[in-house]
């Protein structure tokens, strides 16, 4: 291309250029391209920011409110919600349990009883595992207490028979229901202080056996025990086994 717009041997359209005489004299225009790069840098870096929120058009301002709000208000929760209360869990002790006299689990109730005229504390009765049968007032249960009695020196245990809380024709009641059991494995004692009737409210009506293992442990307490009934071999069997 000639300088004064003559067209150059490929055709191309006229182009003034004019080349100033000092460089000085495009300042102005390098400035003001620098402005536009960065204009456009700024416009660039504010779509990248707002590029999320041009999905939802004019919603996204709702949407990002919606979002601060909720920030705000866990965070308010958190720090005004009262505290949960401790429970404190109550744990049974694991250790021994200790069983008052009289329970099951426990010894014989403190008291005296008397066997052939001479005092005994209750508490001592029993030497090896026993049977102790509180009759009530007329029992009429000679047939019950021959059988349990027969059965309790078959498993090796003591039969004692107790009179409820009795003295005097009912004492002997008691001592002649004892004769009745055969080479005497019924041995009669009296309770005139009521302390085993009390303890272990005798029945009415048939026998009420208590069970005392080897270690002078009640195992059991049995009321109205009929012939073949209430009271099994199994029963007295286990009054052996540790408790």
């Amino acid at each position: 291309m000639g300088l004064h717009g003559d067209p150059d041997d490929y055709g191309l359209p006229k182009v003034d250029i004019v080349v100033p005489d000092d460089a000085r004299e495009l300042d102005r225009d390098v400035l003001a391209y620098r402005r536009e790069l960065r204009q456009k840098r700024r416009r660039e870096r504010w779509q990248r920011i707002a590029r999320p929120f041009t999905r939802y058009g004019l919603a996204a301002p709702f949407i990002a409110s919606a979002v601060l709000v909720a920030l705000i208000s866990g965070v308010l929760m958190t720090v005004v919600s009262p505290r949960p209360t401790t429970h404190t869990v109550q744990v049974p002790p694991t250790g021994i349990v200790h069983h008052q006299p009289g329970d099951i689990g426990g010894g014989l109730p403190a008291g005296n009883l008397f066997v052939n005229g001479r005092r005994m504390p209750a508490a001592t009765l029993i030497n090896i595992a026993g049977v102790v049968l509180i009759v009530p007032r007329g029992c009429n249960c000679d047939a019950a207490v021959t059988h349990i009695a027969q059965q309790a020196v078959g498993q090796r245990l003591q039969t004692w028979l107790i009179a409820d809380g009795r003295a005097g024709k009912d004492a002997d009641d008691v001592r002649r229901l004892a004769d009745t059991v055969p080479r005497g494995d019924a041995i009669p004692a009296e309770d005139p202080d009521r302390v085993l009737s009390t303890a272990y409210h005798a029945a009415p009506v048939g026998l009420t056996a208590v069970l005392v293992g080897p270690d002078r442990i009640i195992r059991d307490v049995v009321r109205g025990v009929q012939p073949d009934r209430n009271l099994t071999v199994r029963d007295l069997q286990a009054l052996h086994t540790p408790s």
